[in-house]
């Protein structure tokens, strides 16, 4: 199986603060070879700095 890297330019790192439920839904969706979902997951983040 080819993961892919940390190449620093797509890679998202982030603390989850709340919503481990919705983390816990998010990982056990459905994946495809190479570990991509079936169907895609979206999401709205907030950046708070």
């Amino acid at each position: 199986m080819v993961r892919p890297r940390l190449d620093r330019d797509y890679t998202v790192f982030a603390h989850i603060i709340e919503g481990f439920d919705v983390l816990d839904k998010i990982a056990a969706v459905k994946t495809a070879p190479g570990d991509r979902p079936v169907e895609d997951v979206t999401m709205k983040i907030k950046v708070i700095k």
